[in-house]
């Protein structure tokens, strides 16, 4: 769901959640800033984990031309 929403393939306002972090020494050179938590309950919702996950992914994601592709590399990676 997350490289839907990143590359515009929902309708979604998430592009106030999804902040660019700006800084990329290492992995996933399109990282986002994940939001600061003060609530357990929020910080295990959708978008502070899958910003984690997708932060975490080799930077090679900004290379998938669709979803099929993706969803193939992730299990190729991941498998």
């Amino acid at each position: 769901m997350m490289y839907r929403i990143i590359n515009n393939l929902v309708d979604s306002n998430a592009r106030s959640v999804l902040i660019p972090a700006g800084v990329h020494t290492r992995g996933n050179a399109n990282c986002y800033i994940v939001p600061l938590t003060t609530v357990n309950a929020y910080q295990f919702t959708f978008f502070p984990t899958g910003i984690r996950l997708w932060n975490a992914l080799p930077e090679q994601v900004d290379t998938f031309t669709s979803i099929d592709v993706f969803k193939a590399m992730m299990g190729e990676l991941y498998n």
